[in-house]
């Protein structure tokens, strides 16, 4: 039995490294602007910029990310989140190649962008790994995306350190083709071949993912319940509407508590992530170290800060197995605000002296990595693993998509301010900013974060919808239906039936509905809906 649970979780540890591999570009179009910028801006420069410049390059990196990931949401919701992911390398791809090609600035804006539209469609390697995950392992391995991503951060780091920024380009242009060979070799993610009624291959994909035919079974039962529900809730108005009223009801899973209170939750989150200054560290990292002093290289002090990013990013991993979601996102926020409140001192203090003679120089290299140290356990990761897990499956990619793409406006926006924020209220201000920013977001994780840890999709989404705590609806309510199926010589449809209630109303009910296969033949003889998908219908 030990042995079928290793080579389960390993099949999911494959996929979880394969739908991630994307995100190493991730973390190398983030880190790029740290090693682009101080070269471009370096003295006998064949294509000199200005502090405008550098700003607009380090922000078009991000500034398309809502729109990849709103693309992203579309995109995952009609060909499936494996596809998404596999486009996803495309834009890569071509924006590396515009950058590694450069012979002008406006090349340079051009690749940022297009290789910024596929950092936004990221969000479908977290929905994907979400999806395929058993609940007690969904932590773990949501959280090997910042591992992935800190890698990128690393690397491109180091590349920068010793090579021309046009080779580091064309360099990471090998990361974007191998990700794609990379997500072609898993399943595609089960519940979302079930919403699609592809019963047949998503019993294909739970018996990659899963190690016992049972759990294949409650697994799938369970989704194909799910699926029905939402097919009921669609039947409820008749077959006979307008195009508006298609249209109304289309939007009606988008206004319960389901979806637009994770939807608050995350967003409010996201907002006091970008104020800590997470990705000013990330993007400037360079000119930061400049601008604070800290008596090493900026070059070298920017690998320290990468360096300590992937290690914290693993720790990180190992944490969110043994604690909540919530107990690491309040001591991120509180670890960082101690990490900012002596740096703003130390600027408050000494700023106007120059770098070489100011005491205690370790100072602001320590409070930075200690800031990095204690964001990557929590305030970093946690919204992005939330943002897979809180919304129901049949808005999952839209949703999760629309996230995305306002928290990418949120980091466009601090990581464009971030230089008339220095010279408005300086170094010593803006660490402080940090420091508030920071405390404030880990009290509203306090107050309003929901905790999910090894709690299944299906159980998160309730809590939402039922206004019960999680733990007391996995005590009641998280059973096994008791429809559980067994394919192995049955394919299974579901049929909604109309029953009349006593009160005259009509309603739609569940009903299963089976048809053998021919074992010989391997064909399958029709049942009264059909045997190739589930049929749902009146």
């Amino acid at each position: 039995m030990k042995f079928t649970w290793l080579i389960s979780f390993r099949q999911q540890v494959v996929a979880t490294i394969a739908a991630h591999s994307n995100s190493v570009s991730v973390g190398l179009c983030q880190g790029f602007s740290a090693v682009l910028i101080p070269q471009m801006m370096a003295k006998g420069s064949a294509l000199p910029i200005t502090e405008d410049d550098a700003s607009w390059m380090a922000a078009l990196g991000v500034i398309s990310n809502p729109l990849g990931a709103l693309l992203a949401g579309i995109l995952m919701e009609i060909f499936g989140r494996k596809a998404t992911i596999k486009i996803t390398s495309l834009p890569y791809f071509i924006g590396w190649i515009f950058i590694a090609c450069a012979t002008d600035i406006p090349m340079i804006y051009a690749g940022r962008f297009i290789s910024g539209l596929a950092v936004g469609m990221a969000t479908a390697s977290y929905v994907y790994v979400a999806e395929i995950s058993m609940p007690q392992h969904r932590g773990t391995l949501s959280a090997a995306g910042p591992i992935h991503v800190s890698f990128g951060v690393l690397v491109v780091y180091v590349m920068g350190f010793v090579a021309h920024w046009k080779m580091v380009a064309a360099l990471c242009t090998i990361c974007s083709v191998t990700s794609f060979f990379a997500i072609c070799s898993v399943p595609e993610s089960p519940p979302w071949l079930v919403g699609r009624g592809r019963v047949n291959d998503a019993d294909k994909a739970l018996r990659w993912f899963r190690e016992t035919p049972s759990q294949v079974e409650t697994e799938l039962s369970e989704l194909l319940n799910t699926v029905t529900k939402e097919k009921n809730n669609n039947f409820s108005d008749g077959e006979n509407r307008s195009a508006l009223s298609r249209f109304v009801n289309y939007l009606r899973p988008f206004q319960k508590p389901a979806a637009f209170k994770p939807f608050t939750i995350l967003i409010i989150f996201f907002a006091f992530q970008e104020g800590s200054g997470i990705y000013i560290f990330l993007y400037y990292a360079v000119n930061v170290f400049q601008d604070a002093g800290s008596g090493l290289n900026e070059f070298v002090s920017s690998i320290i800060v990468g360096c300590l990013r992937l290690i914290m990013s693993v720790v990180g991993t190992i944490l969110i197995k043994n604690f909540g979601r919530k107990t690491l996102a309040v001591a991120s926020g509180l670890g960082m605000t101690v990490a900012m409140i002596p740096g703003g001192l130390y600027e408050y203090f000494y700023s106007h002296i120059p770098t070489a003679e100011r005491p205690l120089l370790w100072v602001p290299l320590v409070c930075v990595l200690v800031h990095v140290c204690v964001s990557m356990v929590g305030f970093l990761q946690l919204p992005w693993i939330m943002n897979g897990e809180l919304f129901p499956l049949n808005i999952r990619g839209v949703m999760g998509g629309l996230v995305a793409a306002l928290a990418n406006v949120l980091i466009f926006a601090s990581v464009k301010t971030y230089p008339n924020l220095t010279h408005g209220i300086g170094m010593d201000g803006t660490l402080w900013f940090f420091a508030a920013s920071s405390l404030l977001g880990a009290v509203f994780c306090q107050i309003f974060l929901p905790e999910t840890q090894g709690k299944s999709l299906h159980e998160i989404e309730m809590t939402f919808n039922n206004k019960i705590s999680i733990d007391k609806f996995k005590g009641e309510e998280a059973k096994p239906p008791s429809n559980i199926f067994t394919i192995e010589n049955q394919i299974l449809t579901l049929r909604t039936v109309p029953t009349i209630t006593t009160g005259g109303e009509q309603s739609f009910n569940s009903d299963v509905t089976t048809c053998e296969t021919d074992s010989n033949a391997n064909r399958k003889r029709p049942g009264p809906l059909g045997c190739d998908e589930i049929a749902l219908s009146s």
